[in-house]
């Protein structure tokens, strides 16, 4: 299911919903680390997935560096990045996934300013190589996030 809205300079703005079920369904934290990714890759083993990590799925800069970023409301951050660093991809009591984000002293620049897997979007590195833009992939597994996903989907 999916639609496609209009952000505020005309661009559209796809939020598509896959449901896996069978034989593709998610069962534990090692299927979702499979799938989803928040950490980027070894620049001298995936040159262009690297690339497109850091041109497409990088947050920031922001915070004391960038307070004019649109994800600053109030001098504080609004979209919860940077993240924490994650040895393993757990869920948490309220059924959200916490995605593995290594400290592999691995970093981009971006306007001058240094990223690493903190400040990594969750993607899917498949569909990043295959439609080379800002797809942002998560995993839901609670009714209550799907019944609001799918309303926002369908309004």
């Amino acid at each position: 299911m999916y639609t496609v809205e209009f952000q505020k300079i005309g661009i559209p703005h796809a939020l598509i919903l896959l449901w896996l079920n069978g034989e593709n369904r998610l069962h534990n934290e090692s299927d979702i680390d499979k799938i989803i990714s928040t950490e980027l890759p070894n620049l001298d083993l995936y040159p262009k997935l690297s690339k497109s990590v850091a041109t497409y799925m990088m947050h920031g800069p922001c915070g004391l560096v960038n307070l004019k970023s649109p994800c600053m409301k109030e001098r504080k951050y609004s979209k919860y990045f940077p993240k924490k660093f994650e040895n393993s991809t757990a869920i948490d009591d309220d059924g959200y996934p916490c995605y593995q984000r290594r400290d592999m002293r691995i970093s981009v620049q971006k306007n001058g300013v240094t990223l690493d897997n903190k400040n990594d979007a969750p993607c899917s590195p498949m569909l990043l190589m295959r439609y080379e833009g800002h797809i942002n992939t998560k995993y839901c597994n609670k009714s209550n996030s799907i019944k609001y996903l799918f309303k926002y989907v369908t309004n």
